[in-house]
């Protein structure tokens, strides 16, 4: 056992690594309640990497851990590195820092650590950045300790790097239009594009995240002539960009040199649909024809009710399968109560947004629109609750923001309710 884990010494250099970042983050916001809560999320994540690596391997995503590690490996024995988007490029990446530092199990588990916390510090920079920083404490607990983000972000995964980099696109954005940041633009349109390096359907959905974040205006032209003319100037500028991304996206869609984007090059043919449904059937009776998560939906395109229908019933059962009635093992509760959360969480977004008035009212609508827009290209494309789980951990934390302060005002509410003495309990965290 020593003798392993010295070779994993890149892992452990890593493990301890990340805490000094904690300290410097400590140091530099003097928050102690706040650094007490990412310490104790990240000694979790790395509590299930340590058990993961050298005692038991936690159920979950496989097995496409041991293929990302192996196929890394290869790669760093000698390697070229070949421009492709999805798991490719993840196997070339990870096989980049196993060719400097060598290949370790517990290195590839701690580089998803090590980008799992990053997405923590982006998360508290929007909860700032939204204004409502009181309930940041909370809301990071919800995201870190949710089981599914315990598992699949301390494995050798592509999934803390896709929400790394698709928080740092929507903070980007919003710091564009709230903050006049420069460089702002810039910063959104390079993470659009890192994220959706990662995976083929990813690189499609930054074709429709990089126009939606610019040209959202969240200000109405009032005010001074000077004022008025810096918003138009800032909305011609985002219409500029955007046609320049988009023409950008169209040529590099096209190129049959770059691996992995059948996926764009179909959907921008006008054959999207036709390949959803493919895709959909082929999973559904070649890969896993008897898959017990299956919950067995088609893609009707004969008509237009049909095709209604389906597309609905898809996009139910992928924000909220399983059900009640399908619990077969303790996975399946589990399942279940993650549904629940989901459909709380949901609900009180939309009653955050109605709520909500003038600039507030449409960035939570920005993000509602950015979150049903991403679970419903992972709907189209998932057939099982079982990946549908695995997929809502790159849109939870949208949901956990907008919901979360709101369900836990209602939960103090009723908690006061039921409990009189307790009521000098501050609201919010």
């Amino acid at each position: 056992m020593i003798k392993i884990m010295l070779s994993d010494w890149p892992g452990w250099l890593l493990l301890f690594l990340s805490f000094f970042i904690v300290y410097k983050f400590w140091k530099t916001k003097k928050d102690k309640k706040l650094t007490i809560t990412i310490g104790f999320v990240l000694l979790l994540h790395h509590f299930m990497a340590i058990i993961n690596t050298y005692f038991y391997t936690f159920p979950g995503a496989e097995p496409d851990p041991v293929n990302f590690h192996r196929d890394a490996i290869v790669w760093a024995t000698g390697g070229k590195w070949l421009f492709s988007v999805g798991a490719n490029f993840y196997e070339q990446l990870l096989g980049i820092f196993y060719r400097i530092f060598g290949s370790s199990q517990l290195f590839g588990e701690e580089l998803s650590i090590l980008a799992f916390l990053l997405s923590c510090f982006v998360l508290i920079e929007i909860i700032k950045l939204l204004n409502i920083s009181k309930y940041t404490v909370s809301l990071l607990l919800i995201y870190g300790l949710l089981p599914t983000n315990l598992i699949f972000c301390s494995k050798i995964l592509r999934e803390s790097y896709q929400i790394l980099f698709f928080m740092l696109s929507v903070y980007w954005g919003l710091r564009f239009h709230l903050k006049s940041a420069k460089g702002a633009m810039i910063f959104c349109v390079f993470s659009a594009l890192i994220m959706g390096l990662f995976h083929k359907a990813l690189i499609l959905y930054a074709l429709f995240l990089v126009p939606v974040l610019f040209l959202f205006f969240p200000q109405q032209i009032s005010g001074s002539l000077s004022n008025r003319g810096r918003i138009l100037k800032r909305r011609w500028i985002s219409v500029g960009l955007v046609l320049i991304i988009v023409v950008g996206i169209f040529i590099i869609g096209n190129l049959d040199s770059v691996k992995g984007l059948e996926v764009m090059r179909t959907f921008l043919s006008g054959k999207g649909l036709k390949y959803a449904a493919e895709y959909r059937t082929k999973l559904m009776f070649e890969d896993a024809p008897n898959a017990r998560a299956n919950y067995g939906i088609m893609l009707d395109a004969s008509s237009v009710i049909p095709f209604i229908r389906s597309i609905l019933l898809m996009f139910v059962y992928y924000l909220f399968a399983p059900f009640p009635w399908q619990v077969a093992n303790w996975l399946d509760i589990y399942g279940v109560a993650e549904s629940l959360l989901r459909l709380l969480l949901i609900t009180f977004s939309i009653i955050s947004w109605y709520r909500a008035d003038g600039v507030q009212h449409r960035i939570w609508g920005l993000l509602l629109v950015i979150y049903f827009s991403m679970t419903f290209l992972w709907a189209m494309g998932t057939v099982n609750y079982g990946t549908s789980i695995r997929h809502h951990i790159l849109t939870n934390w949208i949901i956990i923001i907008l919901g979360g302060s709101v369900l836990i005002d209602f939960v103090l509410r009723q908690f006061r309710k039921k409990f009189p003495p307790f009521k000098t309990i501050k609201r919010g965290v």
